[in-house]
């Protein structure tokens, strides 16, 4: 890639960010890549996909690419009960297992804040490591280690002394809410110390009503709370200035897209207090697009960000550098290969036919496949993609995932999964768009992206 772009090409570039982050954001929601594992899928699609952009890295070769996606899993919160408080409403009736409960009016600036807490607590780990990548600065072991442990150790103090009193602070509702879902259920204790009998436990809090929600909140809390503090840590005791302004702007970037995106609740709910009907035409399912442009608007600031960042010398890392080649490259083979692509492969498969007769043969094929995938990636790339230039084999595999997850998106699973034939929906028409003007992109440019061999 060369070293300067035009305008014109970096905004194309920025918009195909989006794009992609939109439709991985997307389908994150559905059948087949919920959860954690939808974060592992998205960062491992988008990570590829910003190689391919901004050039190769010896620090994010197959290994350590799947080593920060893995980094996504670690900070998936839950947000199932904020997403409608843009109206200024707050259901009590969360709870999974009662049904029953009121709705109590909060403030859109405490919904606004939680919003803005679970976007900036959502990527923090893959931001920093997603800017590592870019770092001359080399990490030990020990920096990684110093990073986790900062990271959970305050995920414990902040959940236990600080985030429950913020919420109550900020929005003394949801206190308000649990504790007389507590009374309903002859439970005695004030919210926090049943809180800290149920530490954590979200599954027993959806049993309350304002459980859930009084659980979840202070999660979200927490999150930003971490992720300051893993900031903090990169920057000034691993001191490493680039992965801590990256992980700054990725975790700022989800804090954007996710609270602009929750207009859509806003607007498809009625308004404030859910006064009238919805606003939106019914094509636009406020939980789809909410899902989208989560990631669209996430993915563009990333995406620009990166194309201006000025990467330092590449290096590889320190830590495991003292492990033998072979044994590495088996760990990498192992890790980048067999498990991100093979469990990439088949996870999607296996939970949209779950409730199917047909769960067996669907997973035995989708196995099968994936071991083809990878012996044919393997002859044709090398063990650790040793025959050709590394964005270049991440362009082979950025399309093949967007094809791959548009054919299961569209057409695979039981017949509530498949959406080829859903009655409209513009969270549907922008995911099939975007996945093909990124196939089409990579194609129109197969030459540059795909064939060129050796380093």
């Amino acid at each position: 890639m060369k070293k300067e772009n035009t305008v014109l090409k970096n905004v194309a570039t920025v918009l195909l960010g989006a794009l992609l982050m939109g439709l991985l954001w997307r389908v994150r929601g559905e059948h087949g890549w919920g959860s954690s594992w939808g974060l592992l899928n998205a960062g491992f699609v988008f990570t590829m996909f910003i190689v391919v952009v901004k050039g190769a890295r010896k620090k994010l070769d197959i290994g350590w690419l799947s080593l920060t996606a893995l980094m996504f899993m670690l900070t998936t919160p839950g947000w199932g009960t904020l997403l409608n408080q843009i109206t200024g409403v707050i259901y009590s009736e969360e709870s999974w297992f009662t049904g029953v409960g009121e709705a109590v009016y909060t403030s859109i600036g405490s919904a606004i804040f939680l919003m803005l807490c679970l976007g900036f607590g959502l990527a923090s780990l893959f931001g920093i490591m997603l800017g590592r990548g870019f770092s001359e600065k080399q990490w030990k072991i020990k920096d990684f280690v110093i990073l986790l442990a900062v990271f959970y150790i305050t995920d414990l103090i902040a959940s236990a002394i600080i985030s429950p009193f913020i919420l109550n602070a900020v929005q003394p509702e949801a206190t308000e809410l649990f504790e007389k879902g507590l009374e309903m259920q002859g439970i005695d204790g004030s919210a926090y110390q049943v809180y800290m009998e149920h530490f954590k436990d979200v599954s027993w809090a959806k049993k309350i009503d304002g459980g859930r929600n009084y659980f979840q909140s202070a999660e979200v809390i927490t999150s930003t709370i971490k992720a300051i503090a893993s900031l903090l840590t990169v920057r000034f005791i691993i001191k490493d200035k680039v992965s801590a302004k990256t992980g700054a702007v990725v975790c700022s970037a989800f804090a954007i897209g996710i609270t602009l995106a929750d207009l859509f609740f806003y607007f498809g709910n009625g308004g404030y207090h859910m006064l009238k009907d919805s606003y939106l035409p019914e094509s636009f399912y406020a939980w789809g697009c909410w899902e989208y442009f989560t990631g669209f608007i996430a993915g563009g600031i990333i995406t620009a960000f990166i194309l201006k960042l000025k990467a330092g010398a590449d290096v590889p890392e320190f830590a495991f550098s003292k492990v033998k080649e072979k044994p590495k490259a088996i760990l990498t083979f192992i890790l980048g290969t067999l498990f991100m692509i093979g469990v990439n492969i088949v996870r999607p498969v296996l939970v949209r036919f779950e409730d199917s007769d047909f769960i067996i043969i669907a997973t035995v094929i989708a196995v099968i496949y994936a071991i083809i995938m990878v012996v044919a990636i393997t002859k044709g790339y090398g063990f650790n993609a040793s025959k050709i230039k590394i964005e270049k084999y991440y362009a082979f595999l950025l399309l093949f995932f967007v094809t791959y997850i548009e054919i299961i998106y569209l057409l695979i699973g039981t017949p509530d999964c498949i959406h080829l034939f859903a009655n409209g929906g513009f969270q549907h028409t922008m995911a099939i768009l975007s996945a093909a003007i990124i196939m089409a992109w990579i194609i129109f440019n197969s030459k540059k992206l795909l064939h060129s061999k050796g380093e």
